[in-house]
């Protein structure tokens, strides 16, 4: 990460050792004047489940896709092709703005080897520590 220093007021950057990986990890705190602070995150995210795809396939195959093959110029069949399954995608799969809690996190692939040599690596790691 690069930071253009003229443009912050305030930062500081301190190292994180956190015994997960073989990297140690930076904070960097920027001091802003804003006082605000949003309680949750907003995001926005596709809605992907056995009904929306079937929606998504019955819409496909009523489509008659006339702008498509009715074209002489590779280039309108394409453009075509594209803006009506972009169509049809968009509205089986609409853009939802949904809340994300600030205790949710996304840590479903670390399987529990993974878990398990990070905890010996931090061990290790707080031993030699200790002995220095």
């Amino acid at each position: 990460m690069f930071l253009d220093k003229s443009r912050l007021e305030d930062h500081t950057v301190i190292p994180i050792t956190n015994g997960l990986s073989d990297h140690d990890a930076q904070l960097l705190k920027i001091n802003t004047k804003t006082s605000h602070r949003p309680t949750s995150k907003l995001r926005t995210v596709r809605k992907f489940n056995k009904y929306t795809i079937t929606d998504l396939i019955n819409k496909l195959s009523e489509e008659s896709w006339d702008g498509v093959f009715n074209s002489e110029d590779i280039n309108d069949m394409c453009n075509s092709l594209l803006n009506d399954y972009l169509r049809i995608f968009h509205s089986s799969f609409p853009i939802q703005t949904v809340t994300v809690r600030k205790d949710a996190t996304n840590n479903n692939w670390i399987t529990k080897g993974i878990k398990m040599s990070c905890m010996k690596k931090r061990n290790l790691y707080l031993q030699r520590c200790e002995n220095y």
